[in-house]
């Protein structure tokens, strides 16, 4: 099996849940790499192919993994990536206040993106954990929602905290 033929009914279910576009990916060397997705049904249609690599710092995926790693990793990360690029106006370039925000990340189950990798786009990604407890595949919705404090994206954030969890059940994690 594949983690992708896995994850496809979890990413059409978030697609329906939300209408934003759904994606599952993977940290590697610095990177977020996108693995999969699911198109949403706005007009608008936001996708990374798979294979396409994206920022840590500014992606709610990249935060994620972030908020999963020792502080220290992930101070050590971010500063090789430093200076921080600023990809819109939003984008956090000081690596201490993101390093900061990581923990209410982590207890919050989720990380957002609100505009900052890019203008408009706003993203929410969950945690996927292997049966042995590691972080190794994140789960997002991505999409033009309104407001970050819209009912809509308190309802996505749910949906994608859910399929996250059912998607670390599915891979064998107790947790």
């Amino acid at each position: 099996w594949n983690v992708s033929s896995l994850a496809r009914p979890y990413l059409a279910h978030l697609v329906d849940e939300t209408g934003g576009s759904a994606m599952l990916s993977t940290y590697e060397n610095g990177h977020i790499v996108a693995l999969d997705q699911a198109e949403g049904r706005d007009s608008l249609r936001v996708v990374s192919a798979p294979g396409a690599r994206l920022p840590l710092h500014c992606t709610s995926q990249g935060k994620i993994v972030l908020a999963h790693m020792s502080e220290s990793e992930a101070a050590k990360l971010l500063s090789r990536a430093a200076p921080l690029t600023p990809f819109t106006p939003h984008t956090e370039t000081d690596a201490a206040a993101l390093l900061a925000s990581l923990p209410a990340c982590r207890e919050a189950g989720f990380a957002v993106e609100n505009g900052e990798y890019k203008i408009g786009l706003r993203s929410i990604s969950a945690p996927v954990f292997t049966g042995g407890g590691t972080l190794k595949y994140v789960v997002s919705v991505l999409g033009m929602f309104r407001s970050v404090h819209s009912d809509e994206f308190a309802h996505a954030e749910r949906a994608v905290v859910a399929a996250g969890q059912m998607l670390s059940a599915a891979l064998g994690y107790q947790g």
